[in-house]
C-alpha cells in the first residue's frame, strides 16, 4: 500500500491540471458556467431515472423503490430545465452537499496519507477543513451558493486538482 501511496500517479496528476484548468474556466465565464451546471444537472437527473427505469427495474425483483426514485429524479431534472428558479436552487443545494461530502471524505483519507507523508497529510487536512466549512456555510446559506455558484464551481475544482497534483507527486 506505501508502495502504491508514494509513487508518481500520472493519472492523478493528469486529473489534477484539468481540474485546475476547469476552475480557471469557470472563474473566467460566470453566467456560462452556472447555465452549464443547471442543464448538466438536469440531464443527468433525467438520464439517470431512464436507466432506472429500464435497466435497473428489469434486474430487480422487488423493483417499487427503484420506479419512485427513477419517477423523482426524471421529474427534478424536468423541473430543473423548464423551471429556472427550482433548477438554481437544486444545484445549489447539491453542490453544498456534493462540496460538504467530497471534504469529509478526504479528511478521513487523510489518516492513510499521513502513513506514508506527513507533510501531505497536513495539507490534505487543511484543504478538508476550508471545504468542510465551505460546505456548511453553503447548507446554511443557499443564497449564498446561488449568488456565487461560479466562484464555488471554481474554487472546488482549484481544491480538487491541487489535492490531486500533491497525491500525485
Amino acid at each position: 500500500m506505501n508502495k502504491l501511496l508514494d509513487r508518481f500517479d500520472p493519472f492523478m496528476f493528469v486529473v489534477g491540471i484539468l481540474s485546475i484548468f476547469v476552475a480557471v474556466i469557470s472563474l473566467r465565464n460566470p453566467l456560462a458556467t452556472f447555465s452549464a451546471v443547471v442543464v448538466i444537472a438536469a440531464i443527468t437527473a433525467i438520464l439517470s431515472g431512464i436507466y432506472k427505469l429500464t435497466v435497473l427495474r428489469n434486474a430487480l425483483e422487488n423493483s417499487g423503490w427503484v420506479v419512485f426514485n427513477a419517477v423523482i429524479d426524471i421529474v427534478i431534472g424536468i423541473l430543473m430545465l423548464f423551471n429556472g428558479k427550482f433548477g438554481i436552487l437544486f444545484v445549489a443545494i447539491s453542490f453544498a452537499i456534493m462540496f460538504l461530502m467530497d471534504s469529509v471524505i478526504s479528511l478521513w483519507l487523510s489518516n492513510v496519507i499521513k502513513l506514508v507523508n506527513e507533510k501531505y497529510f497536513m495539507v490534505d487536512v487543511i484543504l478538508s477543513v476550508i471545504g468542510i466549512i465551505l460546505g456548511v456555510l453553503l447548507l446554511i446559506y443557499p443564497a449564498f451558493s446561488i449568488l456565487s455558484i461560479y466562484y464555488l464551481v471554481g474554487l472546488f475544482f482549484m481544491i480538487t486538482g491541487i489535492g490531486a497534483i500533491i497525491h500525485s507527486i
